[in-house]
């Protein structure tokens, strides 16, 4: 399944200009074909009764409201490729950054062996403290998608109206119909917003300490200028999912295994991992892939061999 929606992901453009599909994007019109019939045969057959709850309460509710399982299908296609192609690839960059640090691993490892239960085998987290009590975690997680997101608000201007800045004199006569896109990676990379080292990955940039010791001024112009899930009524509405997924799958790996090393290619003179560059960003992703893998050796960490990991929410698995 991995690689058939990688093959619809990768090519999905041309999928969408809709001139001889199977001939320009033969790999992902079979991808998303074969995808589409894989869901349908899910959801008619018992196997979905095994699923997660949200499975089951979505396929409750598509059935509702009169959707066939082909239907159904079809959405899921969607779902998934929302539910991966940006989540994956932060995951990626979070966990390449926190091993291009010195000392960062051990310290966020701290932070998540003092909200770890080991108990019969099993390594259990409330995913809702990797929020609350790891500070340095969820502060590598915002300046990864500082860095790495680079997606785009569009927004259309129903009445004409004038933008005045608020530190210049500049205005802006903004006339309807029109429609005005604000890239997001503009504002996360800008050095009169985040300082010199704006280009920068900085683990601590978010922690509450940091903000703290802002000016007001500049903890405005940074609050106003980080919008990685959008903003408004237009606010992703799996933000909150998104963020529990990525903060869950590195934590697990950061606390379960150890890291040895990395290929020639990617590590730098001090044995550290070596970000790889980030390829061009295609259309309906908002985080540019890695231009190649990044070989790296890992290992159970010791203690944690044979450890099995159950996470759960305020109590709840």
């Amino acid at each position: 399944m991995t690689s058939l929606l990688r093959n619809f992901e990768e090519k999905m453009t041309f999928l969408m200009l809709k001139f001889l599909p199977k001939i320009i994007a033969r790999d992902a019109y079979d991808g998303r074909a074969a995808t589409r019939e894989a869901f349908t045969k899910y959801y008619s057959s018992p196997d979905h009764l095994s699923g997660s709850q949200l499975i089951q309460d979505r396929l409750r509710n598509a059935q509702k409201w009169g959707f066939t399982s082909e239907d159904i299908a079809n959405f899921e296609i969607s779902t998934l490729y929302v539910a991966t192609t940006n989540t994956v690839a932060t995951s990626f960059w979070m966990l390449c950054h926190i091993l291009s640090q010195p000392f960062l691993l051990d310290e966020i490892r701290a932070e998540l062996d003092a909200i770890t239960i080991i108990r019969h085998g099993a390594a259990k987290i409330d995913s809702s403290r990797l929020m609350t009590d790891c500070p340095l975690l969820l502060s590598c997680f915002h300046e990864t998608l500082r860095l790495v997101i680079s997606a785009t608000s569009v927004r259309s201007v129903v009445s004409s109206v004038d933008l005045t800045s608020t530190s210049s004199s500049i205005s802006y006569a903004i006339k309807s119909p029109a429609v005005i896109q604000l890239p997001s990676g503009i504002t996360h990379s800008s050095p009169a917003i985040w300082g010199s080292d704006a280009h920068l990955f900085d683990p601590r940039r978010f922690l509450p300490t940091t903000k703290d010791s802002l000016d007001r001024e500049t903890r405005k112009k940074q609050k106003d200028g980080f919008f990685p899930f959008g903003g408004g009524k237009h606010l992703c509405p799996g933000r909150h999912f998104a963020t529990m997924e990525i903060l869950a799958f590195v934590a697990a790996l950061c606390a379960g295994f150890d890291f040895m090393g990395a290929g020639e290619e990617d590590r730098d003179d001090e044995g550290r991992v070596k970000l790889p560059e980030r390829a061009f960003q295609k259309l309906g992703t908002a985080v540019r892939k890695p231009v190649r893998d990044v070989k790296l050796e890992f290992e159970r960490r010791k203690g944690w061999e044979g450890i099995k990991w159950e996470f759960e929410v305020g109590g709840k698995e």
